[in-house]
């Protein structure tokens, strides 16, 4: 899915909201509001807020699969984006954790932009590393993230990313955000920028979000 910075069910998921979690089960859903949906340093809202929310299904043996939803506003006949996602995901008995999976992003009314990405992830304690690939429009994507814990509740998320197509532009792109929860919210601010100086969707900006877990 693409908050982008939401989750993928698993431990190496693409970026991420917290879930709401009905009961203890297997299932679980996710919802937020955030100022702008930023993904890997572009806004697809043009710099507008957007309301998200997903929902999904993870085994005990480490299957998962769900989906994830988002208005967008990309000056075409697409104003949703909807991510259908499936994967496995285990922690190993020496900390190691991995996440494998296929990710398909669909635009409704926008049928060209629809794409297919395929990801390997590894995380050891608060550091992560991710490699998603779209065959056919020839792109990889590289990423690095931490998250570490504060004093007071506080957490601090590190990201980066690099998008390497075979044709085209390479971009660079990062994140630093601070979290809390509190009386029963969770909150993020972020910053977020890239190295495009031709892109005003892709300037740095600051970014505010807020989710309610059950």
């Amino acid at each position: 899915m693409k908050v982008r910075y939401s989750s993928l069910a698993g431990a190496l998921a693409v970026a991420a909201l917290p879930h709401l979690v009905f009961a203890e089960g297997p299932i679980s859903a996710n919802v937020a509001f955030t100022s702008d949906y930023v993904w890997r340093g572009t806004s697809q809202t043009d710099n507008g807020m957007a309301i998200q929310g997903g929902l999904d299904y993870a085994h005990e043996s480490g299957i998962y699969l769900g989906a994830w939803g988002s208005n967008v506003d990309f000056n075409d006949n697409a104003n949703v984006e909807i991510d259908l996602y499936a994967g496995y995901s285990n922690e190993l008995s020496n900390g190691f954790s991995y996440d494998v999976g296929f990710i398909h992003y669909d635009y409704p009314g926008q049928s060209s932009s629809d794409f297919d990405e395929v990801y390997l992830g590894i995380g050891y304690g608060f550091l992560s590393a991710k490699v998603s690939h779209d065959s056919e429009n020839d792109n990889t994507y590289w990423e690095a993230g931490a998250d570490v814990e504060l004093p007071e509740g506080f957490g601090l998320g590190l990201h980066i990313g690099y998008s390497d197509p075979d044709t085209g532009t390479e971009v660079t792109d990062w994140k630093i955000g601070i979290n809390k929860s509190y009386a029963g919210l969770d909150f993020e601010l972020a910053y977020t920028d890239t190295d495009v100086s031709n892109n005003h969707l892709a300037d740095g900006r600051g970014i505010f979000s807020v989710s309610k877990s059950f």
